[in-house]
């Protein structure tokens, strides 16, 4: 009895994980619709207003960092990533629990790697002061070190999918 519990409460912790990583998709979505808006400002201004913008292509290149590492982990969070279904599909039960938990331990090592480079990079990033090459010239630190962040919530978001097929395996039922 004390087991199903705990199962349980792993499935409710679970749960509420993906719910977070839900909203970093709303997030990256929200950023979309702010880059179309500068997109558009940018071409109006400068088609119709003869009234060309220096920050315009700087925004949209980091929101677009912003966008794709928070983004990956709600596309993790609902399996959206591009897979090989003709044989992933032909798993059920246990066995494919156990491809998805070899799936996500090759994919944990890639994020993990990009992680740590990431943060390296933006480490070297602060510690020289870089900033942007563009014309609003913002310093490059704050928009790097989201990418080992979105990296390290693709690693949360697979540690996840591991310990809902672990419970597959032990507990029985589907995926």
């Amino acid at each position: 009895m004390e087991t199903v519990k705990n199962a349980n409460k792993l499935n409710q912790f679970l749960d509420r994980l993906d719910r977070y990583f839900k909203i970093t998709g709303w997030i990256a979505g929200g950023l979309a619709f702010v880059m179309m808006l500068a997109l558009v400002r940018e071409v109006g201004g400068r088609y119709f207003f003869n009234s060309p913008t220096d920050w315009a292509l700087d925004i949209n290149a980091f929101l677009f960092i912003i966008m794709v590492f928070l983004g990956s982990a709600y596309t993790t969070a609902i399996d959206g990533h591009v897979r090989a279904d003709f044989i992933y599909g032909k798993f059920r039960g246990k066995t494919l629990a156990v491809v998805d938990i070899i799936i996500s331990i090759i994919c944990i090592a890639y994020a993990v790697v990009l992680v740590w480079q990431g943060t390296s990079m933006a480490w070297e990033s602060f510690s020289a002061g870089e900033v942007s090459s563009g014309g609003i010239r913002v310093p490059l630190f704050p928009i790097q070190i989201l990418i080992p962040i979105g990296s390290f919530l693709v690693c949360l978001c697979f540690l996840s999918k591991i310990l809902r097929s672990l419970l597959v395996i032990f507990k029985g039922g589907e995926i």
